[in-house]
C-alpha cells in the first residue's frame, strides 16, 4: 500500500486558482484606494486655489479707475501710443499736432550683416520722448502759421555711445528747411536723456524719422463782424446837428 502522507497535509492545502483569485482582489483594492486617494488630493489642491482666484478678480472699473488717476496726476500732454491707426492728434497749448507714424529707415550692428529696415523692432520708449518734446513746445517753438506745415524730425539711436541725436529731415517737410532746423532745434532743447539702461532694443544703431503736422495758429481776432440784420456793414453817414 503506497504511503500518502499525512492527512492534515491535505485538508490544510488551498488550490493555486483560489490563490491567484485573492491576490487580484488585493491588487485591484489597492489601486482603487490609490487612485481615490490622488483625486481627493488633486480635489484638496485645486479648491483652495479656485476659491483664491475669485477672490484676486480686480473688478471691472478698476482698470478705468487706475487710467484717470494717471491722467489727473500728469498735467502735462497727454502721452502719444501709436497704434493700427497710423497717426495721433492731440490738442498742444491751443494748437492742434497730428504725429504720423515712425518710419524707420535704419538698424544696424557691427559686422557686414544688415538688417531690412521693414523688420527693425520699435524704440518705444524714444518715440514717447520725441513726441512728448514736441508737444510740449510746439505753442512756444513753432513761429505763427495761417496753414497747417509739416516738419520732418529725424532720430538717430546709438546705443553703443549711449548717444541721441535729433534734428530736421527733409522727406515730406513742407516748412523751410532754416524754418524748421530753428524750429526742431528749440523743441528739442533741454529734452532729458533717455534713461538708457531701461529701453529694450535688438541692435546697436537706429534710424527713424517722424512727420508731425502743426496746425494753423490761433487769429488774434476776427475782423469785419456783419452786424445782427446779417446784411453788409453801413458806412457812417454825415453827421447832422440838432
Amino acid at each position: 500500500m503506497a504511503y500518502k502522507g499525512p492527512p492534515s497535509s491535505r485538508e490544510g492545502s488551498i488550490p493555486s486558482s483560489r490563490t491567484a483569485t485573492i491576490g487580484g482582489r488585493v491588487q485591484r483594492d489597492v489601486r482603487l484606494q490609490a487612485a481615490l486617494a490622488l483625486v481627493v488630493g488633486v480635489a484638496l489642491v485645486a479648491v483652495p486655489l479656485f476659491i483664491w482666484g475669485r477672490g484676486k478678480k480686480p473688478s471691472p472699473n478698476a482698470g478705468a479707475s487706475a487710467s484717470l488717476s494717471n491722467a489727473s496726476d500728469d498735467a502735462g500732454p497727454p502721452t502719444v501710443i501709436f497704434g493700427d491707426a497710423g497717426t495721433v492728434a492731440i490738442d498742444a497749448g491751443g494748437r492742434s499736432v497730428t504725429f504720423g507714424q515712425p518710419l524707420y529707415l535704419k538698424c544696424q550692428d557691427p559686422g557686414p550683416g544688415k538688417t531690412p529696415p521693414e523688420k527693425c523692432d520699435h524704440l518705444a520708449v524714444i518715440e514717447e520722448q520725441i513726441t512728448k518734446q514736441l508737444a510740449e513746445k510746439a505753442s512756444s517753438c513753432m513761429p505763427p502759421s495761417a496753414t497747417a506745415v509739416v516738419v520732418n524730425t529725424l532720430v538717430e539711436v546709438r546705443f553703443n555711445k549711449k548717444k541721441l541725436i535729433v534734428k530736421a529731415g527733409k522727406d515730406g517737410a513742407t516748412m523751410g528747411q532754416k524754418e524748421r532746423t530753428k524750429a526742431v532745434s528749440c523743441m528739442m532743447k533741454g529734452m532729458p536723456s533717455p534713461v538708457w539702461d531701461g529701453i529694450g532694443h535688438a541692435h546697436q544703431r537706429y534710424l527713424f524719422q517722424l512727420l508731425t503736422t502743426f496746425g494753423p495758429s490761433a487769429t488774434p481776432g476776427v475782423p469785419g463782424a456783419p452786424p445782427p440784420g446779417g446784411g453788409a456793414p453801413v458806412a457812417p453817414g454825415p453827421t447832422i446837428p440838432p
